[in-house]
């Protein structure tokens, strides 16, 4: 048992230094190892000390996620463009509660994110078993995207099960 728990630590462990050397390199376009490499390395062990699993994602759900985020990214951003660029379009900002259907903090924080990113929403709180949004127009369908965009982040994220 001993042998297969080192043997999991180490997996985790390359994992979380892939994961945090590469958002290094992103972020920094490839520049300020000096600072970035010990920065990476404590990250990967603050990680391994927490006991903080990684995520498993689906590879063979991801591509259609992508899909569905993109398309409503892109027709969510032309609905806002089109508002600001005609003044007579109507707005009906609110705030409004989504009732979220799965317990799993991974896929919470993923659709809290997520659904920011979604031009027209954004999500400030959330709360028990309810996630607080803010809306750029209520008369809109925004419960049906948020709920497909959660239902996909349940399949995309190791079933939702994992915390």
């Amino acid at each position: 048992m001993r042998g297969a728990g080192l043997r999991q630590g180490c997996v985790d462990g390359l994992y979380w230094l892939l994961l945090y050397a590469g958002f290094w390199a992103l972020f920094a376009e490839g520049g300020g190892w000096s600072f970035g490499l010990p920065a990476v390395f404590m990250a990967c062990a603050l990680s391994l000390w927490l006991g903080i699993r990684p995520w498993r994602l689906r590879l063979s759900v991801l591509p259609g996620f992508v899909w569905f985020f993109l398309v409503n990214m892109f027709t969510g951003a032309w609905d806002v463009a089109r508002r600001a660029a005609h003044p007579g379009c109507p707005l009906q900002p609110e705030w409004v509660e989504y009732p979220l259907a799965e317990s799993s903090e991974r896929v919470r924080i993923l659709l809290s994110a997520l659904v920011g990113l979604l031009p027209g929403t954004l999500a400030s709180q959330i709360e028990g078993s309810r996630m607080q949004l803010h809306v750029l127009d209520g008369g809109q369908p925004w419960q049906a995207t948020v709920a497909d965009l959660e239902a996909r982040l349940i399949r995309l994220v190791d079933g939702g099960s994992a915390r």
